[in-house]
Parts: structure tokens; sequence; C-alpha cells
């Protein structure tokens, strides 16, 4: 691995860990784990699982090369809860094994040298904490629901159901060999090498993955599946869906060949695996790139329900599948480089849209990425490249599209491809980027590095610009005040933010002859960018043309200036920011007219609905007419954001508008804003709009939700005995009695705090996740110290003692 010369001075440097910096510890592995032997092959084997008792039987045979000389044992990772039978070395001779806690140790019956090959076989009972490496579902009397197994690994989790080396510098080829009950399916990674019927009805799947790669990557799924069969070139692609979601199925994932091929054509590399498999699983958090067998979350839209454009297409399957190239084909060395998985996972959905819908679907794409780095690094400003970097997903993306803009396309895909392959099938760490975009560009980025991906925060520019008409110049004054304020944590490290960041820019200049653009260098707290050649007054200033830098942007133009903008930029962050400057004019019509001229007739949708939710803010005579038009808009999105301005409007015409499209739109969307919108404005008929939402179905409970959200938001404690009813059917049923609780109801939380004896499990821990987040701390602490004695089911007993000892040690602090 080579080192750009700060990193090679930092590995260098003689100190302590506690003096460390960021970089140094990630430029000398600090986070990596040492192991002394090469995991080659296992051959996983489960059978006879049994919900009630989350237990299974497994048999793992492990194949491995000594790294060390006279290697006499090895340690595996295993969790404490499989209970060994028998492990026996080469020949059926039992081994003797040593545990601690987690850890397995297995002792040879002699002694290997270094480069040999050692195989041994555990034979054991696994009982999990279901969650830990293996999740069974149980209906639990709820529709859409059957009975299920699935694995996550990733971060370490596999070896709470098999012994394994358990950390993602080590790859492997391995086998899993599931036996499962009579009408169940068994989904795993690699190609299906035998599917075999025994006389009981129970089946043998046995699934081969050929190729190595990272153990939290190996998978599991056990369920009533059907298959749906795709393909791409001659790569099987098949969906695994519940039989009731088979007509769904095609819908959803008929993308999935279009994505694969597009970004097998970006890297340059054709996807490596043997198939692509996409298995649906009840309660899972999202989805998981397990190699070639992502694992998602059964919540497949409806015909309908695309005209809200979801998130599980627009986002979910194109991030889950790129990580088939990004974290199972080339795999981070440890978890603090997991943005190189989880920054390109992000960053390719992106310019998957910009190749089939166009540009502004990938600006729209990265603005969403950029509101949500915003609100993470307001919580807690992290470096990309750290242990447990908090916003490695939208920042990793951001960065790239940086990175690509900086470098051009070509560049940047020549640099991204020298990655893959450098790497393939193998490990990366964050300076190996680097050195993939040297090798393939000749350009050292190491202060790109050091700035965006090794230091934290981002640039604040507050910016002001001057027009000289004797000299024909605008002259734009550019000053960096980002503060780096940060504090150190109990080992000494802190994460520091550049002075000043160094990156290209260009300005813009607006006039009636024409455009005039100058680029410029910015490298210091207070730089000066002369635009020359201007003949007339300018009609706009835009700083960063292109929007080409990561930014918060402060730059004071009059209302003229930015309403031209906001009519020529095709830039959508640059009308979004322009937007939010317009917004705060609430008294001058120039600019309430230049966002109503945006929200009717803006050539991108994004940009209409940003414009329609700001006319909120205006007096109703300048906002009603437009936003009277924006329901009619094709976008849902528009339609949506028009409602909720018309919610904050208020007043009796506001308030019919908003009826209109409760009762006759067909989006989810727009008639859960609707719902908001009327409980805000129409407080006569508010009671009956939110009653008749609680009873309408719709797509991840969009409109039940704003109805639960209206009565947290208004606090009325009529409805107390409509939402209690509904505490076996929605999760916010129980966080909407915690927030009426919280904002005084007796009866409210002691409706709430019945729940924790209802009959069904999961109630009960909906109702133990809405003391946790959702009531207010004193009150949940003394309700549960009260009733935790009492309580009926024992499994809610201990888990109301272990909340209440962790908010004792000082844990899970929320107000």
């Amino acid at each position: 691995m080579q080192l750009p010369l700060s990193l090679l001075a930092a590995c260098c440097a003689v100190a302590s860990l506690a003096a460390q910096s960021n970089v140094e510890r990630i430029a000398n592995d600090r986070y990596t784990r040492s192991h002394d032997y090469d995991l080659i092959h296992q051959k996983i084997e489960v059978s006879h699982f049994d919900w009630d008792s989350t237990s299974f039987d497994g048999r793992v045979t492990t194949t491995l090369v000594a790294h060390r000389a006279t290697l006499d044992s090895v340690i595996l990772d295993a969790g404490a809860k499989l209970l060994l039978k028998r492990v026996t070395g080469t020949g059926g001779a039992a081994l003797r094994t040593a545990r601690s806690g987690d850890t397995l140790v297995v002792f040879f019956a002699k002694p290997i040298a270094f480069g040999d090959t050692a195989r041994f076989t555990i034979s054991y009972h696994g009982v999990v904490e279901s969650g830990q490496g293996l999740t069974y579902i149980s209906p639990d009397g709820r529709p859409h629901r059957p009975r299920q197994i699935w694995s996550q690994g990733e971060d370490h989790d596999n070896h709470f159901w098999f012994p394994t080396y358990d950390f993602p510098n080590d790859k492997m080829t391995w086998e899993v060999v599931a036996t499962v009950p009579k009408g169940m399916n068994a989904v795993s990674n690699g190609r299906l090498i035998s599917d075999v019927t025994a006389k009981d009805g129970s089946r043998t799947l046995a699934w081969l993955e050929d190729k190595p790669s990272a153990t939290y990557l190996v998978s599991l799924v056990v369920a009533p599946l059907v298959k749906v069969h795709d393909v791409w070139r001659n790569v099987p692609v098949d969906y695994y869906v519940y039989p009731e979601d088979s007509a769904l199925a095609r819908p959803l994932f008929k993308i999935t060949p279009d994505m694969i091929d597009t970004y097998s054509r970006l890297t340059g590399v054709a996807y490596p695996w043997a198939k692509y498999a996409q298995t649906t699983v009840a309660d899972f958090f999202g989805g998981m790139e397990n190699v070639s067998a992502t694992t998602l979350v059964d919540w497949l839209p409806g015909p309908h329900d695309y005209q809200d454009r979801p998130w599980y297409p627009w986002i979910l399957i194109p991030h889950e599948l790129s990580h088939q190239w990004f974290g199972d084909y080339v795999t981070t060395e440890n978890w603090a480089n997991m943005w190189l998985n989880e920054g390109f996972a992000e960053f390719m959905p992106g310019q998957y849209w910009e190749r089939t819908l166009g540009t502004h679907t990938a600006q729209d794409y990265y603005l969403d990425e950029y509101d949500q780095f915003m609100q993470i690094d307001h919580n807690r400003r992290m470096p990309l490249a750290a242990l447990g970097s908090n916003n490695i997903y939208p920042k990793g993306a951001l960065v790239l599209r940086m990175l690509e803009q900086y470098l051009g396309e070509k560049p940047f895909w020549a640099s991204v491809h020298r990655y893959l392959t450098d790497h393939a099938f193998d490990n990366a760490t964050t300076d190996d980027l680097r050195q993939a975009v040297l090798d393939a560009t000749g350009q050292n980025l190491d202060w790109f590095w050091d700035q965006w991906i090794y230091q934290a925060g981002y640039p604040e520019f507050t910016v002001a610009a001057k027009y000289d008409s004797a000299a024909g110049t605008v002259t734009v004054l550019v000053q960096q005040t980002q503060q780096d304020s940060s504090k150190a944590d109990s080992t000494g490290l802190r994460f520091t933010t550049p002075d000043a960041f160094r990156m290209p820019v260009t300005v813009r200049v607006g006039t009636a002859a024409g455009d005039v653009t100058a680029r410029a260098l910015l490298s210091r707290r207070q730089d000066t960018i002369v635009v020359g050649n201007i003949t007339s007054a300018p009609t706009m200033v835009i700083f960063d043309d292109g929007n080409t830098i990561l930014k918060r942007l402060t730059f004071e133009q009059p209302t003229a200036w930015l309403a031209t903008q906001l009519q020529r930029d095709p830039d959508l962050w640059n009308r979004h920011w322009v937007i939010a400057q317009l917004g705060q004019r609430r008294a001058d019509t120039a600019a309430a007219a230049a966002i109503a001229r945006a929200a009717t007739s803006a050539d991108y949708f994004l940009t209409r609905a940003g414009a329609a939710g700001a006319l909120g803010a205006f007096p109703a005579a300048a906002a009603l007419p437009a936003l009277q038009s924006a329901l009619k808009d094709t976008s849902a999105q528009v339609r949506a954001a028009a409602v909720e301005a018309l919610g904050n409007l208020g007043g009796a015409p506001a308030a019919a508008l908003a009826r209109q499209a409760w009762t006759g739109d067909t989006s989810a969307a727009v008639r859960a804003a609707a719902v908001f919108a009327l409980a805000q404005s129409d407080s006569a008929g508010r009671r009956a709009v939110v009653l008749a939402a609680l009873r309408t179905p719709s797509y991840r409970d969009a409109v039940q939700n704003a109805a639960y959200h209206a009565i947290s938001r208004s606090g009325d404690t009529t409805m107390l005995d409509s939402v209690n009813a509904r505490a076996g059917d929605h999760r916010f049923a129980s966080q909407t009695l915690a927030v009426l609780a919280s904002r005084g109801s007796s009866r409210a939380l002691d409706l709430l705090a019945g729940h924790l004896d209802d009959e069904r499990p999961y109630v009960r821990r909906w109702t133990l996740e809405a003391f946790r987040f959702s009531l207010r701390r004193d009150l949940a602490q003394a309700t549960l110290r009260a009733v935790s004695g009492e309580l009926k089911f024992a499994d809610t007993r201990r888990a109301t003692v272990d909340l209440l000892q962790q908010w004792q040690k000082g844990g899970d602090q929320n107000p």
C-alpha cells in the first residue's frame, strides 16, 4: 500500500495511541484485526429449526491455512449459546477445545507449519437470542407474516449461528446446506447445487458460493417463498417473495437486470457472482447486501403506490445491488473504512437514475442525500473514514459525487475500475482508493482525501458580490466561516475540521448580453474572485455554478437576482437554495411571484414541489392561486407539497382545497398531507377526517400515520379510544398514547401501561418502544418501576428491568 507523504510521516511518527490523530489511526490500520490463519472454505450445515426455542442443529467444516509457524490452535468467533457436541479433525479424531464467552479455541492434534492446510468439523446445537445472527419470526396472528427465519451478519453477528472468523479482513468460499420443514424454501449465497425433498416433506437445499467474500456476508433465509425468475445475460436474477406477493414482485423488481447492466458498464466490471437473488422477509430494517443474495424488507408496493415514488425501487434496490461490487467484490478491510462499502452504495443509485431518467433525476437524488447529510452532521460531526462514523451513507455519496465532478466522468470511472480490479475478491482501505485514482489519472489527491475523508465538516461560505460598472467587473468576496470546535474523546481522539477547504469553483454572472463565467481555486479563509467583461448590470450571480462543492452558503442578493436564477439555473440544489432565500422574504411581492411562478411552471417536479411548499409562509392572496394550480399537477409530490402549504396557510379557502384533495386524490401521500392540513386548518371537521384516516389503509400506513401525527400534534384526547383500539394494528398507536401521556393525559398513560400485559408479544414490544422513545423520561421511569414486578410475561419483565438499568447507567439519552 502506497501512502502520500503526509500519511507516511504519520505512520513513521512515534506516538501513543492517545496522541494519534484520526488520519494516523486509519493509515496505521489501527482498527484491523490480527489473526494467524487464512480462512479458505466453510461448509455450514443447519437443520431441525425450532421456533419456540429459537434453536437448530449445526455442523461446520472449516478449511484454513496457517499463517504462523507451528500453529497448534486457532481462535474462532462462536456465540456462547452454541452448545458444542463434538469437534473432530481429519480422520474423525476428537480435538480439544477451550471457550471464553464468544471465543472458541480449537487445538490441533499436532502443530501445522506455515502455509499448511488444516480441516476440522464442529458439530453443535445452536441456540440464539432471536435478532442476533438469526431472527425467528412467528405469525403472531398478524397477516402477511408467515413463519420464517433470516440471518443478518453485518457487522459481526454471523458467529452467533456458526463458528467462524467474524471480521471483514479475511475472505473465504462457503457452502450452506439447510434442511427446512415442509412448505419452506431456503435461499442462500451462490448457486443451488442440490434440492432434495424427503418423505416427510422436508427439503434439503445446498448452496455453493465458490468465489471468496467476507464471512459477514454469509446468509440464509428460511420461509415459504416462491421464486419469480428473471435474467441478465446468462445470469439468473430471481425474486423470492411470499406466495401472496407474487403478483407484486415483477413490477417492483423488473428494473434489476437493467441496473445490473448499467453498473457493469459504469465500473467496467461485469456482475461477478453466479446469480442475483432478492428475498423479502418480515421485520427487516431495510436491506442487506449478502453476496448474490440480498435480503430485503417485505414492503412491496401495490400498483397505485408508484405515483408516490416509494423508497423501495428509488433507493433500496439500487443501493443493495451496488454492494455486489462495493462491499462484496471489494470489501472494507475494517469497519473504520466502512464508507467504502456504504458511500459507494449510496452514490451509485444516483448514477443509475442519471443514465436512465436524466441529469435532473440524479440531482434530485443527491439533493435528498444533502438534506440527510446536513441533519446527521448537525447532530454530530465526524469524518467519513473513522470508526463508528455516523455519516458514511449520505456524505460518502456526496463526496464521491464531488470527486466525479472534479475528475470528470471518464477519469473518475477509470479510477473506480482500477480500484475494483486491483482489489477484486479482496479487501481495501481508504488510501487504496486514493492510490487507484493516482494510478488511473496521475493525480495525487491526498489533499482531497485529507479534507473530505479523514477530517470532518464542510465549507461554510459567506459570499458577497459587488458590481463596478466603470471597470466592467463583478468582485466576489468569499469567506470560509466554518469552525473547528469538536472536543477530544476519552482516548484523546479529536475530529478536526479544516480551517479552509481547497476546491475549484465557478462563478456565473448573468447579463443582458449573456452569461460570463470565471473559475478560481479556493484555498484560504478569504478569497476574492474578479469576473471581468461585464458590460451591463448583472441579472444574477451564481456562486459555485453547477454545485460542485458540498457546502452551506450565505449570499445576500437582490430579489431580482434570485428570481432570475430560479428561472434560469438548471441545477436543482441551486434552485432549492434560492427558494429557501426567497421564502424568507414573506413581505416581498416579487419574491412571492417568483416562487409562485416556479410552483406552477418549473421544468422539474422537485422544484415545483419545493416552491409550492414555500408558498405556505406567504400571504394567502399571493399563495392560493398558485397552490390551487399546483393541486392539479401531474406529480403527486407537488400536490402533496401544495396541500401541506395549505395547512400552513390556514383559513376557510385553504381548508376547502385541502378537503378536495382528501376526498378526490388517488395518492396516499397527498391524502396523508391533507389529513394533517385539515387537522391544522379545519377545527370543526378535524375529528371526522382524522377518524376516517385511521380507518384508511395505505402503503406503509401513510394515511393512518398522518392521523396519529395529527392527534399527537393537537393533543386531542377525545380520540383516545380510537387510538387505543388500534394498538395491535399499528406501532404508532402506542407512540401516540405515549405522546398524549407526556402532554398530561393520565388516561393515555394508563392505557399505554396496560398494553405491557397484552397477550400478543409484538404489542408488548411496541409498547416498550413507546416507553423508551416517545414517553417523557420521568413518566416512563416512574411507571415502569411501579409495574415491573407485577407484569404477567417474563420476557416483558426482563426487558423492562433491562431498560430501567440502561437508563440508570445513563444510556439512551432521549428527552
